[in-house]
């Protein structure tokens, strides 16, 4: 596929299915991980699987009384499950099957929803131009979770995803599995889709105002599940969806990270949306941030504005070289397994770009919510030989620095 076609259809599937200075090369030695509890699928690129194993549960959280709140919600969430539950492994189709009941997740069991949607996203994406030979071995590659799999014992700090515009659970999904096994629950809804319909003059405050709301709603229930430790939470958002992190950041203090994956909290585009939050001061926000981006994106380019206003933050800015916007997602993962996703040549650097997104989120989350500060020593040491690393550019704003 030419450089072209591909990048016309990374946007469409975007829309569609969707949305410093170099510090010296480091001289320590990367986080050192326990045993792994199984092999890692092959979409999870040089990632390693944690000590746990990974379960998944898709819940249906019933309409609320209040107008905002007025229909269900597709809740998904994965977990630090018992040894021995990979033997049952899903695909990643089933995380795409998913998207068919976003707006009845009651039917989210039901086998002939799920593989209408399958069919629907093959043909979306077979039909922009990717070969069929690489979407069959992208929906059909082996994932980490189990459905339904025996929860591990303990309880565990809680992660909750903020989806990018028009995304499902599919799209961090092998990111949120990789977090589950090192023990950590995470917990996604999809992308408001009823609250962003397409605007030339969209009000992207009102849409992020909606979003964190249903994050607020899936924290409320996740509070009682007796493997979470509610007590430690964190935040991880991708695109548009960073601005809905962000807001709920402001109003739940137990949020003790937050991690943007090219997230609009720092991007030129759509740069004054805060403009109708009156009662804002940059400087109140006291949550540690990283902010992981790229610089090959003509859609998506970087403005770091705000994220220097945030003084009263530690804030960590790295630049992932060779990464598309969209490589923030499952698909940057999946370039393992179809190489037709990335640009002709990189599908290796792609793979290796996103792997080193997922251990730097891993590591930060390490760092300020299990306060082992000494993990950030690795935040630019991502997995794999050191001659094939992708080039890091790691900028550190301490509290206090503009």
């Amino acid at each position: 596929m030419g450089t072209r076609a591909l990048g016309t259809w990374l946007l469409a599937l975007s829309v569609l299915s969707g949305c410093s200075a170099t510090p010296p090369a480091p001289t320590f030695r990367p986080l050192v991980a326990p045993a792994p509890a199984s092999t890692a699928p092959a979409i999870w690129g040089p990632l390693r699987m944690g000590p746990h194993d990974v379960g998944l549960r898709v819940r249906a959280l019933p309409a609320g009384k209040d107008a905002a709140d007025a229909h269900p919600l597709q809740l998904t969430v994965w977990y630090p499950a018992r040894a021995g539950a990979s033997a049952s492994r899903l695909h990643y189709r089933d995380y795409v099957g998913l998207t068919g009941s976003e707006q009845h997740p009651e039917s989210s069991e039901d086998p002939a929803v799920s593989e209408a949607a399958v069919a629907r996203y093959q043909q979306l994406v077979t039909g922009m131009g990717l070969p069929a030979a690489d979407v069959s071995a992208w929906l059909g590659t082996e994932v980490a979770a189990v459905r339904g799999a025996t929860p591990a014992q303990g309880r565990y700090p809680l992660v909750l995803v903020a989806q990018g515009r028009f995304h499902s659970a599919h799209h961090q999904a092998v990111l949120a599995e990789f977090l589950a096994s090192h023990g950590y629950v995470v917990a996604t809804t999809p992308f408001p889709t009823h609250l962003a319909p397409p605007s030339e003059n969209e009000d992207v405050l009102a849409i992020a105002r909606g979003q964190a709301r249903e994050l607020a709603r899936a924290l409320e229930v996740m509070k009682v599940d007796t493997s979470v430790d509610a007590s430690h939470v964190a935040l991880v958002a991708h695109s548009f969806g960073a601005r809905a992190a962000f807001l709920f950041a402001r109003e739940h203090p137990e949020t003790e990270a937050l991690v943007s994956l090219d997230g609009g909290i720092a991007n030129r585009m759509g740069k004054e949306w805060l403009t109708g939050l009156t009662d804002f001061r940059p400087e109140d926000l006291h949550v540690p941030l990283l902010h992981l981006y790229q610089e090959g994106d003509a859609v998506v380019v970087p403005d770091f504005d705000l994220v220097r206003s945030l003084r009263g933050a530690d804030r960590w800015l790295v630049r992932v070289a060779g990464l598309r916007h969209f490589d923030f997602t499952s698909v940057g993962a999946a370039t393992a397994v179809a190489p037709a996703l990335a640009p002709e040549g990189q599908s290796a650097a792609t793979s290796r770009g996103w792997a080193a997104c997922a251990h730097a989120t891993r590591v930060f989350l390490e760092a300020n919510v299990r306060q082992q500060a000494r993990a950030l020593e690795s935040l630019a040491v991502p997995p794999g030989p050191a001659r094939a690393r992708p080039a890091l550019t790691v900028t550190h704003l301490a509290p206090g620095q503009p």
